[in-house]
């Protein structure tokens, strides 16, 4: 197996599980319960059971249906995790071909995402990561590498084949084939892309799979991927495509490439700059079609230039300020901010460009001056970053100076919620209104004592009342429909009342299984509902928007490749176009005086743009309909049956998960450390995905030149509150052996065994864990120095932060009290004896913070042992699966510097450090009592995951180089790169 291999599968699992990097995605010490069925374990808690039954149900069928469709099955039972960690609709699948998983998040998706047009949500996402399986998971024909991987998991995962555009593009080919929907048929979507098609901006080849700073560059896999696909079956045939995933599992190993040159005619990157001429070459000739009865005068005119992500604009009461949420992906990550734009002209910024201009013209008059901007950004009269990265979604006006906003809330470490905050915009003053409500969309009625909101809980979609009052503030006082797993509700928005009076009823959208998004007007007094007439064929639905008046509704639909924005008239019952589709319209937003703002997307993000309602090309539309039923059929002949959420408790059974399914793999691990020694380190290791239950038995050699060599195993239990674990070790090192100074101390032999309970508790960024450990150990070596020792220790681990986007802080607290006892004299490697018996402490405080992109951190740790402990601590060293960190109280493991480099019973150590990605420069001042200082500086790096499959579970990464400078000997340079398991 290549390197390169080995890397990619580490990658890929790593990057498997990167939305973990807010929240766990499940908390395992949880009621988990287990529905079994003969193809499938879903595992949940109880209040997804209902959710998770289902999903179970559906899984069978699609499983059946995946087999019919191209023969292909999975022989083993899959996985599947019902989890809701972020209150956003998402999902992931892990395609090992002897251990395959899923994860389906419970929160469906909203009228305005790329993922909204579905016969169900529960449907798509069972679908689409179940494709993921069948499609990557496929078992290789090859006996010997079908055997290794079904013992080694990272070989199995590094044989996973294909780019990640042909793995999305082709589970979302299928899920469009066998439904009739999916992204393929969205109207929006296909808009977006003929739109970067006409700008030229089609993604290139190797661009397709990248997530880069460009807009949309990660939705690409998807969006422009399934179309290449499906220009490849139609073109050359659905066998020719479906030969490529034969030949990929084969005998003969190929990867992507090889697979495809084999049956297509060229290369993948050839034949896709053919379809993207193709494709052009059709929405230039689409863009003819929707610009025959535009011009100049009746299209939008922009209105404020904008770039990247833009949602959720919305204009002040007076109409003098517009708020819009606008995110960025830039090199150093993402960005979101609130900024509110005065909307009145920029006339300081328009004066300044004519003085300029006049100052070049006077300094140079045959100079060529610069035209002048369409629009001259507008000011910016007040910004809100995000804080802690939760993002700022959804913000509506309270009054002239108040925005309330919605924003992501960390309830506990494996659950994001959306919360309601309030931003007074004079004092620059936010405040949480609500807590764990999972509120999504709402709007604020017109004496500002309450919201009217789309709240999503363990699945549940509901349209709930929501008090403003001060004395019941965040309360839900009315449910104002049942909660529901059939139905999505979205954009609730309360009609304006002509004459200050509270609103009587509110617009809507909401979603029904196996039927388009509906525009509804409810009655908020008996309920009674009434259904907005909408184009005959309409497929896209979103963003409904009233006049002033309350008279006239404005809503985005899409109709053939094209969306725009619509107008019905309660006054004449009419319908009407006022857009013609040559814009991929969002987001529209009444202005007095006949004039309508609105979002337009193009290739480098979202534009504001200004509509004159008088000289709109306003065309009458009477070919309605009031139903949400699909009128044209896109699925194949075989397609899945219409989605239900139904139980069928008979195709299963269901239990208590336990130690859930325990899933074993090989684990190989190697270490060199320039300073001591190399290790190379085979064992077994077993545990289920949540890591409830899991061990590791582990042999370690130096197997060039016998430095160090031992044996380990641990066990860990996290099933309940208190967390346990217990670990043992061997090992032999030749500490006058390692490849840079250390104290000649000859052989040593040390075993171990430590106890560890540990109580996690988590709020918001603040992370507390209190841990007691008991250890027992035996040291002895060539210099016939023995003893062994029992230990005690209490300890806290303790971590928050603060970050607001431009700045941010953060800190850490690791300190550990110890009480111990040697019963045999020579506690003092160094030969002076003493009753045996000791305290101390141990301890890191870490402080960090960050400007924009500019970051700097400070450490201070120390180990700190009483005067009749004797030299028992001892620095230098590395971490390994072997030699688990907190298993060796006495050791202050430093990379650079051999085992035993010094000893002492008072150790201190200073640390300044800059990150840089996924490295950090730092600098180190070793001090150890009555020993010459040791100085480094260099490189490090960590990488490390604690959730996934059972082969990258507990993994690590350690690189780095390091230049020693001791007090008092000659400096040398130490290098190290190493794969472990850490505990």
């Amino acid at each position: 197996m290549k390197i390169s291999k080995v890397f990619t599968a580490i990658t890929f699992a790593l990057s498997s599980v990167a939305i973990t990097s807010h929240a766990e995605v499940a908390d395992s010490a949880q009621d988990w319960q287990t529905f079994e069925t003969e193809n499938f374990r879903v595992h949940f808690t109880p209040e997804y059971r209902q959710w998770a039954l289902s999903s179970a149900r559906e899984m069978e069928v699609v499983r059946q249906l995946i087999k019919d469709q191209q023969g292909r099955v999975l022989t083993e039972k899959v996985d599947t995790f019902i989890i809701d960690p972020y209150n956003a609709a998402n999902g992931f699948a892990v395609p090992l071909s002897h251990k395959p998983y899923m994860a389906l998040f419970a929160t469906p998706a909203q009228s305005d995402t790329v993922i909204s047009n579905s016969t169900g949500w529960q449907q798509l996402l069972v679908l689409h990561e179940y494709v993921h399986l069948v499609h990557l998971a496929q078992k290789s024909r090859s006996n010997w590498r079908n055997n290794v991987a079904n013992w080694y998991d990272i070989f199995d995962a590094s044989q996973i084949n294909g780019e990640r555009w042909v793995s999305e593009g082709y589970a979302t080919l299928l899920e469009s084939r066998l439904t009739g929907r999916g992204r393929l048929f969205n109207n929006q979507i296909e808009a977006i892309i003929q739109k970067f098609a006409r700008q030229g901006a089609m993604p290139s080849y190797k661009e397709l799979s990248v997530a880069n700073d460009n807009f949309m560059s990660g939705s690409m896999a998807y969006l422009v991927g399934v179309r290449y696909l499906k220009w490849l079956e139609d073109n050359y045939g659905v066998d020719t495509l479906d030969a490529v995933w034969t030949r990929w599992s084969g005998v003969e190993q190929r990867d992507f490439e090889a697979a495809f040159k084999g049956v297509f005619p060229d290369t993948a990157k050839n034949l896709y700059q053919r379809f993207v001429a193709e494709y052009t070459f059709n929405a230039m000739k689409h863009e003819v079609k929707l610009g025959k009865n535009s011009n100049a005068d009746n299209r939008s005119a922009l209105w404020l230039d904008l770039s990247d992500y833009i949602s959720g604009p919305s204009l002040s009461p007076q109409g003098d300020y517009l708020a819009i949420v606008e995110t960025q992906r830039t090199d150093e990550g993402k960005t979101t901010k609130l900024n509110v734009y005065k909307t009145s002209e920029n006339t300081k910024k328009a004066d300044e460009f004519t003085k300029d201009n006049k100052e070049l013209l006077d300094a140079d008059p045959q100079d060529i001056v610069d035209k002048a901007p369409s629009v001259f950004k507008r000011e910016v009269a007040y910004t809100l970053n995000q804080k802690n990265n939760r993002g700022i979604n959804n913000p509506r006006w309270l009054d002239k100076d108040t925005l309330i906003y919605g924003s992501a809330t960390l309830a506990s470490i494996n659950s994001l919620h959306q919360d309601l905050f309030s931003w007074h915009l004079p004092t620059n003053t936010v405040k949480q209104l609500t807590k764990s409500a999972n509120i999504r969309r709402f709007d604020i009625s017109n004496d500002g004592l309450y919201i009217i909101a789309e709240r999503n809980r363990f699945g549940y979609s509901q349209l709930v009342k929501v008090s403003l009052s001060p004395s019941s503030i965040g309360q839900v006082t009315a449910e104002l429909t049942q909660k529901s797993l059939e139905h999505v509700y979205d954009f609730p928005r309360l009609r304006p009342t002509s004459d200050g009076k509270p609103s009587d009823s509110f617009a809507y959208v909401s979603s029904s299984l196996n039927n388009k998004w509906q525009l509804k007007v409810r009655q908020l007094s008996d309920g009674q509902e009434t259904i907005i007439p909408l184009p005959e064929n309409y497929q896209f639905l979103s963003f409904p928007e009233w006049s002033k008046d309350g008279e006239a509704l404005y809503f985005v639909a899409g109709l053939d490749s094209a969306t725009r924005i619509y107008k019905y008239d309660f006054t004449t019952e009419g319908l009407s176009s006022i857009t013609s589709g040559e814009q991929v319209v969002t987001w529209p937003m009444v202005q007095a005086d006949n004039k309508l703002l609105h979002l337009a997307i193009n290739s480098e993000g979202s534009d504001v743009f200004q509509l004159d309602l008088t000289k709109a090309n306003k065309q009458l539309i009477t070919d309605t309909t009031t139903s949400s039923a699909m009128t044209v059929e896109l699925a194949d002949k075989l397609k899945l049956a219409k989605a239900t959420v139904d139980i069928d408790e008979s195709i299963g059974a269901q239990s208590t998960y336990g130690i859930g399914p325990q899933q074993g793999t090989i684990t190989l691990a190697e270490s060199y450390y320039s300073a001591s020694s190399s290790i190379f380190e085979v064992g077994y290791k077993s545990g289920d995905v949540l890591s409830r239950f899991d061990w590791q038995v582990n042999l370690s050699q130096d197997i060039f030149s016998n430095i160090l060599s031992g044996a380990s195993g641990v066990v860990r239990w996290q099933g309940w509150p208190v967390k346990l674990l217990a670990h043992s070790y061997l090992f032999n090192l030749k500490t006058d052996q390692q490849d840079s100074n250390a104290l000649a101390l000859g052989k040593t032999t040390e075993k171990g065994l430590l106890f560890e309970a540990r109580y996690p508790y988590n709020v918001d960024t603040l992370s507390v864990d209190v841990f007691a450990q008991a250890q027992a150990s035996q040291f002895e070596n060539s210099q016939h120095v023995d003893f062994s020792s029992q230990s005690f220790s209490l300890g806290i681990e303790q971590s928050w932060s603060h970050d607001q986007q431009s700045w941010g802080i953060s800190q850490k607290i690791n300190a550990q009290v110890i009480s111990a006892q040697d019963d045999q004299a020579d506690v003092d490697i160094s030969g002076n004896g003493n009753d045996g018996s000791y305290t101390g402490s141990n301890g890191l405080v870490n402080l960090s913070a960050h400007i924009k992109s500019f970051s700097l951190g400070f450490n201070y740790l120390w180990a700190q042992r009483s005067e009749d402990a004797g030299d028992i601590l001892s620095l230098g060293g590395y971490a390994s699966t072997l030699i688990q960190d907190k298993a060796h109280l006495n050791k202050q493991l430093a990379p650079e510097l051999a085992f035993y480099r010094q000893t002492g019973n008072d150790y201190q150590a200073y640390q300044a450090y800059i990150p840089l990605g996924i490295v950090e420069l730092f600098y180190t001042r070793h001090e150890m009592t009555e020993r010459d200082i040791i100085d480094s500086y260099g490189v490090k790096g960590t990488l490390n995951n604690d959730f996934g499959f059972t082969g990258v579970t507990n993994l690590v990464i350690n690189y780095g180089i390091a230049q020693v400078n001791p007090e008092n000997e000659s400096s040398d340079t130490q290098g190290w790169v190493a794969l472990s398991y850490k505990w």
